[in-house]
């Protein structure tokens, strides 16, 4: 049976020899955390063997996740153990950070409900974009106002007519559109509930 990598997974092939003792275990990658686990000795003076990497990528719900368990480790905040596979990448691997949210973006797999911004967010956020979001393909948008092109039907009367339709979405896009209309229709029932003194 063939595996089918994912883009996260290709990017682990890509970092997996800067991050030391990197090794694969049934559902996880184990490495030395470069967060708090970046000398050659622990705290005790010792060398690091591999055995005692405390770093893992795991993954949870299709998502790819970074985990250290050292409880003193800097990868960990107030609200979060650990960080996303995408947070990972900006901390620590800038060039492969900026590859993976284009080709995360190109499928669209960013932006809201993702675990990963938008090519453009990240641009802006280096200063390395103006205020024009990244084209791809070799077709520009066209801007919203200006006059489309009407095609002549005298010539031809019984040509097919052109739709064009609309951009495909993501599954994330479309499960952010409906969550958005379900909170409309609570409210709107909330209204129609006060309204009729419940």
């Amino acid at each position: 049976m063939k595996h089918n990598n994912t883009i996260e997974e290709e990017f682990m092939n890509q970092i997996s020899g800067d991050l030391r003792f990197f090794r694969r275990q049934s559902n996880a990658y184990n490495f030395l955390c470069p967060y708090c686990q970046n000398g050659t000795k622990d705290k005790k003076g010792k060398p690091y063997a591999p055995s005692d990497g405390k770093g893992y990528f795991y993954k949870k719900f299709r998502t790819w996740n970074f985990i250290c368990h050292l409880s003193g480790c800097h990868s960990r905040t107030q609200k979060t153990d650990g960080k996303t596979f995408e947070k990972f990448l900006a901390d620590h691997f800038p060039k492969q950070h900026l590859e993976y949210v284009r080709r995360r973006d190109e499928l669209g797999l960013t932006g809201y409900q993702t675990n990963c911004p938008t090519l453009g967010t990240v641009l802006k956020s280096k200063d390395i974009l103006g205020n024009q979001p990244p084209q791809f393909g070799s077709h520009p948008r066209k801007p919203k106002n200006s006059p489309q092109k009407k095609i002549s039907t005298a010539s031809s009367p019984n040509c097919p007519r052109i739709t064009t339709l609309p951009p495909i979405r993501s599954p994330q896009q479309q499960a952010g559109q409906q969550s958005h209309l379900n909170y409309l229709m609570k409210q709107r029932e909330q209204r129609r509930r006060e309204r009729q003194g419940w």
